[in-house]
């Protein structure tokens, strides 16, 4: 479970914003990923400071409606991103 893991950005990406379509870069890597507007708010959030639990918490209470959804989504993404080697887990 991945409750308790504090995820954070591995070093060389960035994110860029091209017309409302967000991508990940890491040059050194050769890498491109394209995320929704979602998927980079939830990067944003992994700076290492949080929890996936809290990082739960946040955006289910900015966006009450969809917590149900949130909760059952953001922990994939979350896995999906460090096994990608987009974040990494501590």
């Amino acid at each position: 479970m991945l409750s308790n893991v504090i995820p954070s950005l591995v070093d060389g990406f960035r994110m860029e914003n091209l017309d409302g379509e967000f991508v990940l870069l890491h040059p050194a890597r050769d890498a491109v990923f394209y995320m929704n507007r979602t998927g980079a708010l939830v990067w944003q959030l992994c700076d290492g400071s949080r929890t996936v639990d809290e990082i739960l918490n946040l955006l289910s209470a900015a966006y009450p409606d969809s917590a149900e959804q949130i909760r059952a989504d953001v922990p994939a993404l979350v896995h999906s991103l460090i096994d990608q080697g987009i974040l990494k887990s501590g």
